[in-house]
């Protein structure tokens, strides 16, 4: 992931409003789902936290997807685990003989 302070600042301030923004935290994930960066900004100032796995992945959404997780997923999520609902593929019944 590649995007800087500037990139991620210009990216949430296009797609929201002020309002919005300030209390709020943003969650951007590489594509690899091997890196987050959270954005938070408040009346002070902003932040810009990253973390980054070498074992596994981030369980994430879809490229595009947007979604709103409380305080206990946000927490589950950086343990590694999925928060997610995925749709789940019908398996057939299949029998071998």
């Amino acid at each position: 992931m590649k995007m800087g302070i500037m990139k991620i600042q210009q990216l949430v301030a296009f797609n929201f409003s002020p309002a919005e923004i300030i209390n709020s935290v943003f969650i951007f994930c590489a594509r690899n789902k091997k890196m987050v960066k959270i954005y938070y900004e408040n009346e002070y100032g902003f932040w810009l936290l990253q973390n980054k796995i070498t074992v596994g992945n981030f369980k994430w959404p879809e490229i595009g997807e947007r979604i709103n997780i409380d305080k206990r997923q946000l927490d589950w999520l950086f343990k590694g685990l999925d928060v997610i609902e995925h749709k789940v593929k019908p398996q057939l019944d299949v029998k071998y003989y």
